[in-house]
């Protein structure tokens, strides 16, 4: 992807914001509606002391790596595009200690996956995504490791009701590995895309690794009804801490992405259905953005030894999560 602009994060930011007001107005003729026929007081949870939601779901992502020339930001050299499709099983588990605040921890991995690659080059100059002269496809893209893990803190500010409004903090940490074996290219050697081939069929030819950690801020409107409860919250950080690995294995070389702290926004929908006192089905969509970080870069050549410092702004990367599971909620 290109280079996150201020009006970029500047809209990202808005997002958040207009997310959050859109859910307050979803909700403002159910409190008022409530108003008239007060029910008992819920915490954040659904006023459970303590559940646990075992789940199955489906995992979209996608990861982008860049490589810019230092001495033009927007001069782009290379982009790998990486996306994976994946089942993944995973739980939650919310503990409230005392009315009002709920504690919370979740973790998802990908179980089975299938995963493709797009690898583009620039070496005539950027004008364009498609003014690339070398590019190679892999279809044949694997996704070894992909996870995340949350903790978070719901403390609830308002309560009318079966609504309730809370705040929330956090911490989240999402790893993804991806493998790109054999693959097909189309490069400019004596012309524009004059020359093309293909890879060994199960040759490892490129590896690639995202992990981001970030602290979050964040609010959550609750709609808890006797069989049908809803949820919504949006969340965001301006300190997005993220870190790249990637092993080009057919020329014996490592290139390590260290990345200044850059923007994340998410939302998460949550909707259960009541089967019993103590048993629900629970289902859940959440979709998280972490905008553009750009750093610097360490090559080691593993042919040579020779190590080779790209200073910032040489790298870039960026990823996407969209996450919907289903899955049965005890509580006690």
């Amino acid at each position: 992807m290109s280079a996150t602009s201020d009006w970029e994060v500047a809209m990202i930011r808005g997002f958040g914001c207009a997310l959050t007001s859109s859910v307050f107005a979803m909700l403002s003729s159910t409190v008022l509606a409530q108003a008239l026929d007060p029910a008992p007081v819920e915490a954040p949870g659904g006023g459970e002391r303590f559940s646990f939601t075992p789940s199955i779901g489906y995992l979209g992502a996608k990861s982008t790596e860049n490589v810019y020339n230092t001495g033009n930001r927007a001069d782009k050299l290379s982009q790998l595009d990486w996306k994976a499709d994946a089942v993944t099983l995973g739980g939650r588990v919310a503990v409230q200690p005392f009315e009002g605040l709920t504690l919370r921890g979740s973790l998802w991995a990908a179980v089975s996956s299938g995963a493709d690659m797009r690898d583009r080059d620039w070496f005539l100059g950027y004008q364009g995504p498609d003014s690339w002269t070398h590019q190679s496809v892999h279809p044949d893209t694997r996704v070894p490791k992909a996870w995340q893990g949350d903790v978070s803190a719901a403390y609830t500010l308002t309560n009318m009701g079966d609504v309730g409004i809370a705040g929330l903090a956090g911490f989240r940490r999402y790893d993804v590995k991806y493998r790109a074996y054999g693959g097909s290219f189309l490069y400019s050697v004596n012309a524009l895309r004059d020359t093309a081939g293909t890879f060994d069929p199960g040759r490892l030819t490129i590896s690639y690794r995202q992990k981001w950690d970030t602290p979050y801020l964040g609010l959550g409107a609750y709609y808890r009804g006797e069989t049908l409860s809803v949820s919504a919250e949006v969340y965001g950080s301006p300190l997005s801490f993220a870190h790249a690995d990637d092993v080009h294995a057919l020329r014996n070389t490592q290139f390590i992405d260290k990345f200044s702290p850059t923007g994340m926004i998410g939302a998460t929908l949550g909707v259960d259905y009541k089967l019993t006192s103590v048993l629900s089905l629970a289902g859940r969509l959440e979709y998280t953005r972490y905008v553009e970080a750009r750093g610097s870069t360490r090559i080691n050549n593993g042919t040579t030894g020779q190590v080779i410092r790209v200073p910032k702004p040489g790298a870039g990367a960026d990823a996407e999560t969209l996450n919907v599971s289903l899955g049965v909620k005890g509580k006690i």
